[in-house]
C-alpha cells in the first residue's frame, strides 16, 4: 500500500511540474517578436482602401485608417468610397 501511495504522489508531482512549466512557457511567449509584428504590418498594407478611389461627393468626407499606424491614415474631404 505505501509503494501505491508513494507513486501516485510522485505523479501527482509530476503533472503538477509539467503544468507550471507549460504555464510558465506560455505567458513568456505572450510577447510578439519584431519579426511577428512585421508580418502582419506586412500582411495589413493590402488591405488599406486607396483614397484616390474616393468620389466626390459634398455630403461625406472619405477617411482609409491604417490598421497599426495611426499616422499614416489618409484623408479627403468632400468624397465618398
Amino acid at each position: 500500500m505505501n509503494k501505491k501511495m508513494f507513486f501516485g504522489g510522485l505523479w501527482v508531482l509530476a503533472i503538477a511540474a509539467g503544468v507550471a512549466f507549460s504555464y510558465d512557457l506560455s505567458a513568456k511567449s505572450g510577447n510578439l517578436s519584431y519579426v511577428t509584428l512585421a508580418n502582419i504590418e506586412a500582411l495589413a498594407q493590402g488591405e488599406q482602401p486607396n483614397v484616390d478611389d474616393c468620389k466626390k461627393d459634398p455630403n461625406y468626407d472619405c477617411e482609409a485608417l491604417h490598421p497599426t499606424d495611426p499616422s499614416q491614415d489618409k484623408y479627403r474631404e468632400n468624397a465618398r468610397w
